[in-house]
C-alpha cells in the first residue's frame, strides 16, 4: 500500500516530463510516454491528449494513402494498427466535446471510421446551411471546402474504399446525405447570387419536391425517410424553392411586354406551370407539417409567396 502513491505518481511525472517537450519534438514527448508499462487507458489518454495539443496528426499518426490506408508514422513504433485507430478515434471523441469539430474530423480520416466521419460532416454541413452572421459564413465555407476535398481525394476515380467501409457499417444512407447537403449547400449559395433558374435547376434535378399531384404522397414518404439533420433544416429549403419559384415567375411575367401572341402563350403557358408548382410546394409544405419542424411563420411566408404569384 505505500508503493500506491509513488505508483501513482511516477506516470504523472513521466506524462508532465512529455508535455513539456511535446512543443520542441512530438516524437520524443511520445517515446517518453510509452515508456510506461502496460500502455493501459492512462497511456491511450495521455496519447490522445499529444495528438489534440500539437497536432501533429500527420507525425504521429500519418496520411491516408490513395488506396485509404493510413501510411506508418511515429505511433506504429509503439501501437498496433487497431490500438491506433481506437486511439484517433477516441481522441475525435474528445475533439468533438472540447468544440474542435475540425480536428476530429481529421482524426476520423486517419482512423478510417467513415461511417463517423460522414455524421460529422453531414452535421456541420446541415448546421451552416442557411448561415446568417460572418462567423457562420466562415464555418459554412470551411466544412464546405472540407467536404469537397475529401470528395476530391477519397470519393472519385473509382476509389470504393469509403462506400465498402459505409456498406460494412450499415450506413451507406450517410454517403447519400452528403451528396443531397454538398448540392444544398450549393442551391443557397445560387439563390444568394440571384441566380434563380440555376437554383431551380439544381432543387428541380433533387427530386425532392413534387412536380405534379401524382407525385405528392411519394415526396411527403420520402421527406420522412431523410436523415434527421436534413429534415430539421428542411422548412428552409422549401421556403427558398418557393422565392426562387416567385422571382422566376416575376421575371417571366415582366418578358410580356411588347411580344408577340405566340410568345406570350409560351410565357402564359410557363407562368402556368409556375404557379402549379407553386400550389404543390404550399401543399407539400402543409402534409409535411413545416411549422412543426421550424420557424413558425415558415408555412405562412411559402403561402404568401405563392399567392402573390396568382
Amino acid at each position: 500500500a505505500s508503493n500506491a502513491p509513488s505508483q501513482a505518481l511516477v506516470p504523472m511525472l513521466v506524462a508532465s516530463f512529455s508535455a513539456s517537450l511535446q512543443g520542441l519534438d512530438a516524437e520524443a514527448a511520445l517515446k517518453y510516454l510509452v515508456l510506461l508499462s502496460g500502455k493501459g487507458k492512462f497511456v491511450k489518454e495521455q496519447v490522445q491528449r499529444l495528438l489534440l495539443e500539437t497536432r501533429q496528426f500527420e507525425t504521429l499518426a500519418g496520411k491516408l494513402a490513395s488506396d485509404g490506408s493510413r501510411s506508418n508514422a511515429a505511433l506504429d513504433a509503439h501501437f498496433s494498427k487497431s490500438n491506433i485507430s481506437s486511439i484517433l478515434a477516441d481522441g475525435a471523441n474528445v475533439a468533438i466535446q472540447s468544440g474542435k469539430p475540425a480536428d476530429a474530423a481529421e482524426l476520423l480520416v486517419l482512423s478510417g471510421h467513415f461511417g463517423a466521419l460522414f455524421t460529422l460532416m453531414n452535421r456541420e454541413l446541415a448546421a451552416y446551411l442557411v448561415a446568417s452572421t460572418q462567423e457562420e459564413f466562415d464555418k459554412r465555407q470551411f466544412w464546405f471546402n472540407a467536404a469537397s476535398q475529401f470528395h476530391a481525394i477519397h470519393l472519385v476515380h473509382g476509389k470504393t474504399y469509403v462506400q465498402n467501409a459505409l456498406e460494412s457499417e450499415g450506413r451507406i444512407s450517410l454517403g447519400n446525405t452528403f451528396q443531397l447537403l454538398m448540392n444544398l449547400v450549393v442551391f443557397f449559395d445560387r439563390c444568394r447570387e440571384k441566380q434563380w433558374e440555376g437554383a431551380w435547376l439544381l432543387m428541380n434535378n433533387l427530386n425532392l419536391l413534387p412536380k405534379d399531384d401524382s407525385e405528392m404522397t411519394v415526396k411527403v414518404e420520402a421527406f420522412f425517410q431523410l436523415d434527421n439533420c436534413v429534415k430539421q433544416i428542411f422548412h428552409h429549403v422549401v421556403l427558398a424553392a418557393m422565392e426562387a419559384l416567385c422571382h422566376l415567375f416575376r421575371s417571366l411575367r415582366q418578358e410580356g411586354t411588347g411580344i408577340s401572341i405566340q410568345q406570350q402563350n409560351t410565357i402564359d403557358q410557363r407562368l402556368d406551370e409556375l404557379r402549379t408548382l407553386a400550389r404543390l410546394l404550399v401543399t407539400f409544405s402543409r402534409l409535411l407539417n413545416l411549422p412543426g419542424l421550424g420557424d413558425g411563420d415558415t408555412y405562412v411566408r411559402i403561402a404568401q409567396l405563392e399567392k402573390n404569384m396568382m
